[in-house]
């Protein structure tokens, strides 16, 4: 025979406390005493108790769910986000819902988000359009960016100072010896691609050198091989080449192999784990990935709760130049 479910009032009336501290106790976020907090939590497990997540959202008219939409491409360094994203908002006391995006259509992915009445929407992608900001304002939804940045509107983005990226790379370059430089990363539609390689352009000139010739990829290996091949084949003499991310990064890595050439310093972005491989070995920009997803998981949950004073911040982290082989 099914146990009765047992509600919060239950459990208030047996340990002898009011029903909004029984609430209180179960909010990672809430004001409680660790005592009283430890008291209720190990009261309510003897008894059975399983908070309903789905009643108290009727209750708050909150969901609790927040969204996150991310590319669904095989770059690791999104399955990191991911990880981590979910993991800080469970300890704001929310649940994450991911939303990868398929082919390029945010807009359906957002879709599926507002079916589930999310509280918010973390986008991490470099892909936006205006339809998505016309829908979060319809439905009420708070929006957070990381890596992205659009005037004008209210919210804020996180994420990596890609202005500091770029003139790290190129004053790394200039350190060690090297005198022509080469950028490898799509042409349009990616702001992070663009404040790199605009940072990393300006740097350079700035060092006296001449301007750096730009190689055109898409955010895969095969890319990054392809341009290693377009490097080789053109009659540039180039001898550093700074990569967009660690997956073009290996990839050109990879198509100097294939190649049977070297002779160049290459740096990426991100330190996702392969760039320590030791067949690649690739210098890279480490991101303060942790500290940057709790920024913006925290901004959200604050927008969510009322504070809506600052918007349109970018709230910037300097990355670490890591030295590597490459």
């Amino acid at each position: 025979m099914k146990k009765p479910n047992l509600t919060s009032n239950d459990i208030a009336k047996h340990l002898g406390v009011s029903q909004s501290m029984v609430s209180r106790a179960f909010n990672p976020k809430a004001s409680i005493s660790d005592e009283k907090r430890t008291y209720i939590l190990e009261g309510a497990a003897t008894l059975g108790y399983k908070p309903n997540a789905l009643a108290r959202s009727l209750i708050s008219n909150r969901s609790g769910l927040i969204a996150i939409a991310l590319d669904s491409s095989a770059n690791p360094m999104y399955d990191l986000q991911a990880r981590i994203l979910a993991s800080e908002i469970q300890a704001n006391g929310g649940q994450a819902i991911l939303c990868p995006i398929s082919n390029g259509d945010l807009d359906s992915a957002i879709q599926r988000a507002f079916e589930y009445q999310v509280d918010g929407l973390i986008i991490a992608t470099s892909r936006l359009s205006s339809n998505v900001i016309e829908q979060c304002e319809q439905y009420g939804v708070c929006l957070s960016f990381i890596n992205r940045y659009i005037d004008g509107f209210r919210a804020n983005s996180v994420g990596l100072d890609n202005d500091d990226a770029g003139n790290q790379a190129a004053d790394y370059f200039f350190k060690k010896g090297c005198s022509s430089f080469a950028f490898v990363g799509s042409e349009g539609g990616s702001m992070t691609c663009e404040l790199r390689w605009n940072a990393f352009h300006r740097r350079t000139i700035e060092l006296g050198l001449a301007e750096p010739m730009r190689i055109s990829a898409s955010f895969d290996i095969d890319s990054g091989m392809q341009a290693a091949e377009k490097l080789i084949n053109s009659r540039h003499k180039v001898d550093a080449v700074f990569c967009a991310n660690d997956i073009i990064g290996i990839g050109f890595i990879e198509g100097l192999k294939v190649h049977n050439q070297g002779g160049y310093k290459i740096i990426g972005v991100d330190d996702i784990p392969m760039a320590s491989w030791p067949s690649y070995q690739l210098s890279t920009i480490k991101p303060p990935t942790e500290i940057i997803c709790k920024s913006a998981v925290e901004d959200l949950f604050g927008r969510i709760n009322g504070n809506n004073e600052q918007t349109g911040h970018y709230i910037l982290f300097k990355g670490t130049l890591v030295e590597r082989a490459s």
